[in-house]
């Protein structure tokens, strides 16, 4: 059977699943629920010394939004976007880390992984609110440098207005680094210009590992009402973002290599994307969304279904998945050429082919298409639209 551990910044993970910093790790009873379920981790809901952030948890709303970015009222969809608004940990420090110390303490009777997280509002504040994370005994410590909710409420500078404010977040990366003896993490945004910079300095300042990413900011209206839904602009993620996420973990691992870890996050929806983040470069895969939309079973299937891709594709590590996929990354200048194949005897003559190719490539016929090759660039339309699977093929040529 495979072995689905991974060491990330000297701890050793069971499986590389986390539960990500949001409402399901929101107090100690919830983590708990976090590690029966199977996930490797829990990152706790970010512990704050702001009241404003804290209240703010306490009018809480959420939604789950369709391809039409509609309430789903029912079948959520795959692809489906969580829009909210939220806060951080509910609790003031005093007492969150009761909190803290509780699950610590039944994270190693499971073999599981607790990092906290926290969130202040001047640096003090971050290097005090860091050393009770370490003192209550977790490994690990998150700086939330991206929550988007702050963004949305004047006077706060804490999460992501202090993630797009790169030497700011990277003075106290360094004050709370020096001042702990425990690896630190930050959580960055994705709303900035280059995250591969970013994380540079953030490694020259201290941290050992980044987590990437954060939520985007949105605005949804209700056309039927004409007001915004939730009454405003909100934090918005989900699995649509996968793409968007695994870019930056494949830039930062491609620049920064063994000099960083990375944690990734907002749009892992199932085990194929857990996957999909290790073969980008992320050593542990942190999942928010489809937990909060599913429950915390969600999580057991996940860790099932990484345990039988491994198992069927012969992977014995999550070592040989890591980063191969960045490794393998091609510059558009060294992209082979190719052009498209035809099988006439699988051909339905259906047409589709015909409707997405700019090239004049794909040619009718009475019976099916024929490429014309000279025109043919491979650019791969007509194999994406295909309906008979096996009919069109891309070849080096």
């Amino acid at each position: 059977m495979a072995d689905t551990r991974i060491e990330f910044c000297g701890v050793t993970f069971k499986n590389p699943l986390a539960a990500a910093s949001a409402e399901p790790t929101l107090n100690a009873a919830n983590m708990k629920k976090c590690i029966d379920a199977g996930a490797g981790a829990v990152i706790a809901k970010t512990m704050t010394d702001s009241p404003d952030m804290r209240e703010l948890t306490q009018r809480a709303k959420w939604r789950f939004l369709n391809a039409k970015h509609e309430v789903c009222h029912g079948k959520v969809p795959r692809s489906f976007s969580l829009y909210s608004r939220s806060g951080l940990a509910l609790e003031p420090p005093e007492d969150f880390m009761k909190e803290i110390t509780e699950t610590v303490k039944y994270a190693a009777q499971k073999d599981a992984v607790v990092i906290g997280s926290i969130g202040s509002t001047d640096i003090d504040g971050w290097v005090t609110l860091g050393k009770q994370m370490e003192d209550g005994g977790v490994p690990l410590v998150e700086l939330n440098f991206g929550c988007p909710h702050p963004k949305l409420m004047p006077g706060v500078r804490t999460g992501m207005n202090v993630g797009q404010d790169f030497d700011y977040a990277c003075e106290i990366t360094q004050k709370v680094s020096e001042a702990l003896n425990v690896p630190i993490i930050i959580k960055v945004t994705p709303q900035v210009t280059d995250l591969v910079l970013f994380s540079s300095m953030l490694q020259k300042a201290g941290a050992k590992a980044v987590t990437l990413t954060n939520r985007f900011i949105g605005f949804v209206p209700d056309i039927e009402t004409g007001k915004p839904l939730i009454y405003g602009k909100a934090g918005v993620g989900g699995p649509w973002t996968k793409p968007l996420t695994l870019r930056w973990i494949n830039e930062v691992r491609a620049a920064l290599g063994d000099k960083l870890y990375i944690t990734g996050t907002n749009g892992a929806y199932d085990w194929r994307d857990i996957v999909m983040f290790i073969m980008s470069g992320a050593h542990i895969v942190q999942m928010c969304s489809a937990v909060m939309c599913y429950g915390y079973d969600w999580l057991t299937k996940q860790v099932k279904g990484l345990e039988v891709f491994m198992d069927e594709k012969g992977y014995q590590t999550i070592d040989q998945m890591l980063g191969i996929a960045t490794d393998a990354c091609m510059e558009y200048s060294q992209m082979p050429h190719e052009k498209a194949i035809v099988d006439k005897e699988k051909c339905i003559n259906c047409g589709m082919c015909l409707k997405v190719c700019f090239s004049d490539a794909m040619q009718p016929d009475e019976e099916n298409v024929y490429v014309k090759e000279e025109n043919c660039v491979g650019c791969g339309g007509c194999y994406s639209v295909c309906p008979e699977k096996g009919t069109i093929s891309i070849v080096k040529v």
